[in-house]
């Protein structure tokens, strides 16, 4: 996930950075968990009823750019369980992730982690359901 890279450090640094940001780190804040809870629940409560495809959720694949880098790349957002950071799944308890959900293309995300800020805007968010297929008789 180079386009997660920080501008300054490289190699080690900007890979750790980059993992920080990217992997379930907590404990988060009480606000934050509550917050992200609290979207997950209203999300599955609502999502039968409305489909609302620009919404990051779990689930959600997303085209970020990096405002300093100016580089850009895909990753998806995964329940802890399924994060994979060389598959660019990342979880939603993560420090970038949480900030991620309920955004929609052309939000700002800023986290500073080991005093390195990452800057990114949301390009695109693809959401894919399930649909049911008709069975012919």
């Amino acid at each position: 996930m180079f386009f997660c890279y920080p501008k300054r450090p490289g190699g080690a640094v900007g890979r750790a950075i980059t993992a920080l940001a990217c992997q379930q780190v907590l404990p988060l804040s009480a606000l934050q968990l509550a917050n992200l809870v609290h979207f997950i629940a209203d999300d599955t409560a609502t999502h039968r009823l409305k489909t609302d495809a620009s919404c990051i959720r779990a689930g959600s694949s997303v085209e970020l750019h990096n405002i300093d880098t100016k580089q850009s790349g895909w990753l998806q957002l995964v329940y802890p369980s399924q994060a994979s950071f060389r598959q660019n799944c990342i979880s939603i308890v993560s420090p970038l992730g949480a900030a991620l959900m309920g955004k929609a293309p052309g939000a700002s995300i800023q986290l500073t982690l080991l005093r390195q800020h990452l800057r990114f805007n949301v390009l695109t968010v693809l959401n894919v359901t399930n649909c049911q297929t008709r069975r012919s008789k």
